[in-house]
């Protein structure tokens, strides 16, 4: 599995859907994944807010994890054959784990609520894109290439 965080999330007026786009830690790969308008607003006010945000929901489910004595350890995104990609999250209740589906979304914010790390298969990142460097890396990589070539100990 490949450590992925949540890079943007942008709204598409032609489809009426967010896109949340997720990074792998390394920045080699991006991830697309579309959201219906309300259940990824949910989502947009814990990446605006932080964790700390207030909503009913979260506040909720922390609630149920408390008096069960559960705590979230990762989120996972797989690929479900013929259904497109799904996500589960995993919770630890004394020695015992649980893995619950979980609309992405909501995943995602609750994953950032309790700080825990989300996942996704090999078989999720057959679906990923690669990330090219920005043209200002690309840059100055020849910049400093143009340097190395210029200088001469006597600079120092």
């Amino acid at each position: 599995m490949t450590l992925m965080r949540i890079r943007e999330m942008t709204f598409c007026p032609d489809h009426k859907r967010h896109i949340i786009v997720l990074e792998d830690a390394s920045q080699r790969l991006t991830l697309t994944l579309g959201a219906e308008l309300d259940e990824a607003h949910h989502l947009a006010q814990i990446m605006g807010r932080g964790r700390c945000v207030w909503h009913p929901i979260y506040d909720f489910i922390q609630s149920l994890l408390e008096a069960f004595q559960a705590t979230a350890t990762r989120v996972v995104l797989d690929d479900v054959q013929g259904r497109g990609i799904s996500s589960c999250i995993y919770f630890r209740r004394f020695e015992a784990e649980l893995d619950i589906p979980c609309y992405a979304p909501d995943a995602f914010a609750l994953a950032l609520r309790t700080n825990v790390p989300i996942y996704a298969t090999d078989e999720v990142l057959a679906h990923a894109a690669p990330l090219s460097p920005p043209s200002s890396a690309l840059d100055a990589g020849r910049d400093v290439k143009k340097w190395l070539e210029r200088i001469k100990p006597k600079d120092f």
